[in-house]
């Protein structure tokens, strides 16, 4: 029995303006890259360069290092008996800067809904590092929130406690909450958890449009095959810890290489 992905010929359903797309600024720059727990190697990364103003997936099987990469990147690596090692750009400049400046959004896959706030102010906060402390959200950034919220299906919910809503619906409301703070670097950690299949289309579709609209630089970890193929530009394949393969969906996606990094015979199907 084959476990299968299907990938299009088609496009995403938006207005694409490829004359201000541009593929050759540098975003991020790892070298010698080891990150391990006691013998245990998590990631091993010799070099890895992904340029800027693309949509770009990180795939692999389950423990491959998909997770641990963003979270070195973003510097999330330390923890109990973790070792560390190696030289980490962003935009040529130390991660450190580039995240006290506050030019990178990010969201994880198990986002905290502690705070007693309302689905609206949880919104809001993606502009609080924009602002002193004493500081409120003005008109225009209430009616983004209010705006993106519409946009996410989210909307009737602007009132509700952020404890109330479901799995999805909090999803949907941490990548709001992310696009708020309006950075040309997002994150998103395996984004498309507890989404079901209309609004992981809508979202993937977003992210590409963010990308060829308002020149977005966009990482992302996927598990799904097909999404990957279809809506990004770049994707990174792993396994053990290790980059096996770089470069456009068709030339690291074939089916031989995809069985044999997933142990699994995978085929690939065009679609119209």
């Amino acid at each position: 029995m084959f476990d299968t992905f299907f990938t299009s010929t088609s496009s995403p359903n938006i207005n694409v303006h490829t004359d201000v797309y541009s593929k050759d600024a540098e975003l991020l720059c790892m070298q010698d890259i080891h990150i391990s727990h006691g013998n245990k190697v998590l990631l091993k990364v010799d070099h890895l360069t992904v340029t800027s103003q693309k949509l770009v997936a990180f795939i692999g099987p389950n423990g491959a290092g998909k997770s641990t990469l963003l979270h070195t990147v973003l510097g999330q690596h330390t923890g109990t008996g973790l070792k560390a090692g190696g030289h980490i750009t962003i935009q040529g400049q130390a991660v450190n800067e580039v995240m006290n400046k506050g030019h990178i959004a990010w969201v994880g896959q198990h986002e905290r809904f502690e705070l007693p706030l309302k689905v609206l102010d949880y919104a809001l906060l993606g502009v609080s590092p924009n602002l002193a402390w004493y500081q409120r959200p003005h008109n225009n950034h209430v009616e983004r929130a209010q705006n993106l919220l519409q946009e996410f299906e989210l909307s009737s919910l602007a009132n509700a406690r952020v404890q109330t809503l479901s799995g999805g619906e909090k999803q949907r409301l941490a990548i709001v909450r992310a696009l708020m703070q309006d950075t040309k670097i997002m994150m998103f950690d395996e984004p498309t958890n507890h989404l079901d299949i209309r609004h992981q289309r809508f979202l993937l579709q977003y992210l590409h449009h963010l990308v060829r609209q308002q020149q977005k630089s966009i990482l992302v970890v996927l598990h799904d095959l097909t999404q990957a193929h279809r809506y990004t530009d770049e994707v990174v394949l792993l396994n053990g810890g290790q980059i096996i393969a770089q470069g456009t969906p068709d030339s690291v996606m074939t089916s031989e290489q995809l069985s044999d990094i997933y142990d699994v015979d995978i085929k690939s199907h065009q679609t119209v």
